[in-house]
């Protein structure tokens, strides 16, 4: 399972990777009954597609799920009477640019499969991707959130294959039930310890959000530059919580971060830590009696709002074969498909029928991170996001308390607004 990191997965930005845990596929939940015989596209069915072609794919997910993406790949190519070429990019030492470069030259793929959806700002913009045709999905079948983040102002550029959210684990020797309550949450937290990457506005923003703030205003599902909210009064009421977690708490230090945080976890020295699925692999190998749970509401009431990330697959907007390859990516991104990868990955399903499925309401660990998938926002995906990842070492000042949380927050929005201009030069 990939990992969002210390910065975005963009295509200027660093990728982290890890493991999960196991879980087992049940009904399809209505989008296209198998991996390949039901997928048809956006100009008639499956049948009518020209035969014959070669279709490559470029793939960022890599091991277990690669291989069954390449099963999928090759029966559908059987039923088609094509030739599907998969490509495993997930170790290319230039990432995700590979393909931005590859396309502007005509010599990307056709499809890309295991796309973080905070790429199809970049790309869309630049004219690399082709816009999703009307009838390849029933957007119906995702969670709004999820549909939110594979549009780019409005259209929709790529088709959601799993989701990522980070939440909290904790220790079952230590904190036996889960918190519910930011009194409990408290409690717990002085009585055992609390810790997370503190410095990055990827877990930060599951406070920042829950207060009001927010990186760039949604104008109706487009995201508007021009308007930062990471210094608004609700902003700064977060970054006052994240220092005194610091300073009046003292669960962490300003030198806290992720490595140290699960460090700590792993040697089963603090009741609490917050990160996604990735850790579960680390986490069971310590033999750490754990359990995952949502946040608890915030002191204010609200429910926390971490990042959401959906993994996605989308065309190149030059390949010659279009309309097979959006049959192609119905097979791979189907409710069948997405139980294979769950399966074999661990990856959390994009579909709510797979996500409510026995397989993954039976694992404790997966039903509460899709439980906290309900108040996840999506991560932005414009290019401008870059300029904010640039900036966000302010955090690490304001919970040091070398800048007010009201400083820090004016800081943080324009050393961004400079990073935007800088982009624009």
């Amino acid at each position: 399972m990939r990992r969002w990191g210390i910065v975005s997965t963009s295509v200027t930005a660093l990728v982290l990777a890890g493991g999960a845990i196991a879980g087992c596929g049940t009904s399809n939940g209505g989008q296209n009954a198998s991996p390949s015989t039901s997928s048809s596209n956006a100009s008639g069915e499956a049948s009518v597609l020209p035969k014959g072609q070669t279709i490559t794919v470029w793939s960022w997910q890599t091991g277990p799920e690669l291989q069954d993406v390449k099963q999928i790949a090759a029966q559908w190519a059987k039923e088609h009477g094509d030739k599907v070429v998969v490509v495993d990019q997930s170790s290319n030492p230039k990432g995700f640019q590979f393909y931005a470069t590859a396309a502007r030259t005509g010599k990307g793929p056709d499809v890309v499969f295991g796309m973080p959806h905070d790429n199809n700002g970049v790309f869309a913009e630049e004219g690399l991707m082709a816009p999703v045709p009307s009838g390849v999905i029933n957007t119906s079948l995702y969670a709004p959130n999820t549909i939110d983040a594979v549009k780019v102002n409005g259209t929709m550029y790529s088709v959601p294959v799993s989701v990522q959210v980070a939440a909290i684990y904790y220790n079952k020797k230590l904190v036996p039930q889960p918190p519910q309550t930011w009194a409990e949450f408290t409690k717990d937290a002085n009585a055992h310890g609390f810790m997370y990457d503190q410095a990055n506005l990827y877990f930060d923003y599951a406070v920042i959000g829950g207060y009001g703030g927010y990186v760039f205003k949604d104008n109706n599902g487009t995201l508007d530059p021009n308007n930062i909210g990471l210094d608004t009064p609700g902003a700064v009421q977060a970054y006052t919580l994240m220092r005194d977690m610091v300073s009046k708490y003292h669960w962490m230090t300003p030198s806290t971060n992720g490595s140290i945080a699960k460090a700590e976890f792993l040697a089963g020295k603090i009741g609490m830590y917050v990160s996604g699925p990735w850790d579960t692999a680390d986490i069971e190998k310590a033999k750490i009696d754990f359990g995952v749970t949502p946040w608890p509401a915030l002191p204010n009431g609200q429910h926390a709002t971490p990042f959401l990330g959906v993994i996605t697959a989308f065309v190149n907007k030059e390949s010659k074969t279009q309309a097979a390859d959006w049959s192609l990516v119905q097979a791979l991104t189907s409710a069948s498909a997405q139980q294979m990868y769950f399966r074999d990955s661990q990856q959390i399903p994009a579909l709510l029928s797979v996500q409510r499925s026995s397989a993954v309401q039976s694992s404790p660990t997966f039903k509460a991170f899709v439980e906290q998938l309900r108040y996840a926002v999506p991560m932005p995906n414009i290019p401008q996001m870059q300029a904010v990842w640039q900036a966000m070492s302010i955090l690490q000042n304001i919970i040091a308390g070398k800048v007010s949380p009201a400083r820090g927050g004016k800081d943080f929005v324009q050393n961004i607004q400079k990073g935007i201009m800088a982009q624009g030069s």
